[in-house]
Parts: structure tokens; sequence; C-alpha cells
């Protein structure tokens, strides 16, 4: 893979996060023709290709499992560009923070589908208020992080409501802004509650299973083997829990080593995929026990 990283840069990492097991094996590397802007997202499909959401222009882009750069597109659809998700058929799902709607798009940048009406919010079955991630259930069901209206609204395959739980609060079951989500092989929903430092989880049909706190400002989750990784942008770290108790197990990063990290993925290797807002890029982890 083609990556960008100093020496000095690796040396200072591998240090910093050697408590963990996991060492920063350097930077997706974008080409020097695109603009880059703040770095929301980051997926890797079953096939190990990576795809990248940022706020600029052509905001997707896809490149190999190599590392090398494919292609770009969605320039002038997006406003806030926020969350990115391939499906289990290799589609890509988006969200977009102020424009309200979900989009799908084919592997090769054709638009398919919107979900949500552009530019108006709304709290109903067919409308979304800043909607932030997405996750997909073992039906292939969507789950829905819908931060403006603090509520988790569930979809089928099709984009049609099925339900929705959760509203604007500090009490078990709302949400100050249901910012990231995970989901693990027993259909378990785990939410990012940003602004109310805590994580929440839930059975897809709602049903509040657990509240974890002690870690930080949750801003995205990733399942990683038997831990949740909850990444804290405004200390620039990443926290690990144990899925079965949301005890801590590990914490790690600095401002130096993390610069805002953002949503998260892995691939078939282990490797860890961190979007970096205020750093504009994609770092990539290794673990090794």
């Amino acid at each position: 893979m083609r990556l960008l990283a100093s020496l000095l840069q690796l040396v200072m990492m591998a240090g910093a996060l050697f408590g963990a097991g996991f060492t920063s094996q350097g930077f997706l590397e974008f080409p020097k023709s695109e603009e880059i802007g703040a770095m929301s997202a980051v997926e890797v499909d079953a096939k190990g290709r990576i795809y990248v959401l940022h706020r600029g222009p052509k905001p997707v882009m896809v490149f190999d499992r190599q590392g090398r750069h494919v292609r770009s597109f969605g320039d002038g659809l997006f406003k806030v560009a926020h969350g990115l998700r391939v499906d289990r058929q290799g589609n890509i799902w988006t969200t977009d923070n102020a424009l309200h709607v979900l989009r799908k798009f084919s592997p090769e940048g054709k638009l398919l589908a919107t979900v949500g009406e552009e530019g108006k919010a709304g709290n109903d079955e067919t409308h979304f208020r800043s909607p932030d991630d997405i996750v997909f259930t073992s039906r292939h069901e969507m789950i829905v992080a819908d931060a403006g209206n603090g509520r988790i609204v569930r979809l089928s395959t099709d984009g049609k409501y099925i339900s929705s739980w959760g509203k604007k609060g500090k009490a078990v079951g709302e949400f100050a802004a249901a910012h990231g989500l995970a989901i693990d092989k027993r259909d378990r929903v785990y939410v990012a509650d940003r602004g109310n430092n805590r994580v929440q989880v839930f059975s897809i049909k709602g049903k509040q299973l657990g509240e974890w706190k002690g870690f930080g400002n949750p801003f995205g989750l990733l399942v990683y083997g038997d831990d949740l990784l909850v990444s804290d942008g405004d200390v620039h770290r990443i926290s690990h829990l144990r899925l079965t108790d949301g005890s801590i197990v590990a914490q790690w990063g600095d401002p130096q080593s993390l610069q805002l990290p953002h949503l998260m993925a892995r691939d078939g290797k282990g490797r860890l995929f961190v979007a970096e807002v205020n750093g504009k890029r994609v770092q990539i982890f290794q673990y090794s026990k």
C-alpha cells in the first residue's frame, strides 16, 4: 500500500501507542490533483477496497486494496458529508448532515437512490434531521443515527421506514446527538451519544441493553474483536470497551498522533483505519499482540 509517513512520525506514534498493541503504518495517500477537505468517514468492503468521505470537491474517494486511488465522485451533491458505509451488495451509502438525506451509490459512483427529502428536515417516517451514520443488520436492514432528532431509525433494505426510538434528552434511551453507530454479530446496536458522554446499547427493536460511561465523549464506534473501539475527537483518543460489560480495556492517542479521530473501519487483515477530521487524513494502524 502506498503510504505517506516520515520515519520520525512512525517512531513517535509507535511509541505512543505501544501499550494498546496498535502501531501506525502511515497514511492513505491521496492524489495530488484532488483538493482534500475535513476527513469524515472511511470504510473497507469485503474485497478490501477502501472508501473515504471528506468535505471537499468530489467527496467520495475509492482506493483499491493496495491503496491506489481509483476514482472520486459526488462533486456538487453534498453540503456536509458525514457518514459512509458499504452494504453487502457493494453499494455505497452516505449521510449528508446538512441536506438531511441518505444517498445510495453504485461502486462506480452512480447515484441509485436518495432517502429523505433533500434540504428539508423532519422527524416523521420519510424525513431526517442531520443524519450522521448507518449500520446494517444481519437481515440487511439499515439502522440510522438521526442525530438532529435524537433518535435511531430502522429502515428496510430499500430505505422504507420500519420503526424508530429515542428523542433529545439525557435520560436512558434519549440522546444529545446519536452520532456514531456500530453493530455486532448478535445485532446489538451501539450508539455514540455524543454530548451525553456515553455509549448506549440496544436491540434492533429498540430495547435498551446497556449504558456505558467513564471513557470520554464518543464520536465514532467500531466493533473490533471482543472490544468496542470508541473515538473521542475532543481529546484525540481511542478507547477500547469490553463488549460484555463496557469496561475500559485500554486508551491511547493524543493530539500529536491523532488529529480529531472520527469514524473508523477495519479490513480483513485486522488493520484499523481512522478518519481524522482536523488532520484531513486517514491513518492506518496494525494490531499485534
